[in-house]
């Protein structure tokens, strides 16, 4: 299958009009492969990994070490033909060849392929690296450059665990830091002084909440009082949809969080509405198998709302996207007379929502008595099934072959 993704990609190299795939990655469009290597056409690269099943970053980078091994690495590429490499001895090296020169990637292809299916990880970057510093001396010290400046401050919001708890993670200048821990120790005091009896590090972890909305610590007894000083306050919307399941406890106590699309636990919930100086925004239900209809092209908010809550991701096969950042798609175009309205629209990222319009994509609603259930088909005959579960390979239509009797 790897062999057949460079064999693709060489197939539907990009012309001079065809829009090139990328690897989209913390928002930075990455070509496939490295220097020299020849640009592919999105579209065919969209089709060949959803086939396999693939989301389109994981995709991408399978279908850019493909081709990267095969037009970079020739000699390690010959090994990989030969038997003796496995693919994830290959895609390990393409992994630190693609962001260098050619030239730099041609001398590592010499000194590795050898020896390439024992070296360890450390020793391929130490090998890329002196390859890129003899190849490009002036690169190497703008690389160096780069790599000293390392600061960083991470909040990983999108992996929220089900006790409503996220991991954060920084490397700061000495004194920020010493800052940040001065303010987050005061904080965790004032706790201990005000009647907290949860644990310093629970008191910690409350601090840094605290400081972000510049709030003060208050005896547990003590009322609010108003101050001078302007502090945040917490803030929350959340979307409450009740069924039967729901109302019957079928479901357990089990809510979702679209931010992070991740369960959390309605004890957790109820935690945070109850926090003191919390402001909670509830909006209106909507019922999400409504029919509503619009007679502008443009989709009305209401609209919009209903099919983002209704399919939560863009519903392109495997694609995870949130639908809040999303296109709402009129799946039989307006143009054509599609009207705008709850069953002929969807969310599909823009990416996706190119592909449908411009590079042969096709789909559905499977029908009324299944909202949100989507029957796709590519350009050459897979047909996917979406649904808010997933994505399904249905059938793989034969290829018509041409009678040459």
């Amino acid at each position: 299958m790897f062999i057949a993704a460079a064999d693709w990609a060489i197939a539907h190299v990009a012309g001079s009009g065809d829009v090139a795939g990328y690897v989209i990655d913390t928002g930075m469009m990455l070509p496939l492969a490295g220097q020299g290597a020849p640009e592919v056409q999105e579209h065919a690269v969209t089709e060949f990994i959803t086939a396999l099943g693939m989301t389109q970053q994981a995709g991408s980078f399978y279908v850019g070490h493909a081709l990267e091994a095969c037009v970079r690495l020739p000699r390690v590429w010959a090994r990989l033909l030969r038997g003796e490499l496995a693919v994830w001895q290959v895609r390990r090296i393409t992994e630190d060849t693609i962001p260098l020169s050619a030239e730099a990637a041609a001398l590592v292809d010499a000194r590795i392929a050898a020896y390439a299916h024992q070296v360890s990880r450390t020793q391929i970057s130490n090998i890329c690296r002196v390859a890129q510093e003899h190849a490009d001396r002036g690169d190497a010290i703008l690389r160096k450059a780069r790599e000293a400046e390392h600061r960083r401050f991470d909040v990983w919001l999108g992996q929220t665990g089900f006790d409503g708890t996220v991991d954060v993670s920084a490397i700061l200048d000495q004194p920020d830091a010493a800052d940040l821990e001065r303010a987050i120790a005061a904080l965790a005091e004032q706790l201990k002084e005000a009647g907290s009896e949860e644990t310093l590090s629970v008191r910690r972890a409350k601090a840094a909440g605290m400081l972000a909305r510049g709030e003060q610590a208050l005896p547990l007894e003590a009322a609010p009082v108003e101050s001078t000083a302007k502090a945040r306050s917490r803030h929350l919307t959340l979307y409450v949809h009740l069924s039967v399941d729901a109302v019957t406890g079928a479901l357990g106590d089990v809510a979702r969080s679209e931010a992070s699309r991740s369960p959390l636990g309605i004890d957790v919930i109820k935690a945070w509405c109850q926090a003191a100086g919390t402001s909670v925004t509830v909006r209106p239900i909507l019922d999400l198998a409504a029919e509503r209809y619009s007679d502008a092209y443009e989709v009305p908010d209401l609209m919009r709302e209903q099919i983002i809550l209704r399919d939560h991701t863009c519903v392109f096969p495997y694609c995870r996207r949130p639908a809040r950042s999303c296109d709402a798609d009129h799946i039989d175009p307006y143009e054509t007379g599609g009207p705008t309205a709850s069953s002929n629209l969807a969310p599909l990222c823009r990416k996706h929502h190119r592909h449908k319009t411009h590079d042969g994509w096709r789909y559905k609603p499977a029908g009324p008595e299944e909202p949100g259930v989507y029957l796709w088909r590519s350009p050459n005959g897979v047909r996917f099934r979406r649904d808010r579960h997933g994505t399904t390979l249905v059938v793989v239509e034969p290829v018509e072959t041409p009678d040459t009797t």
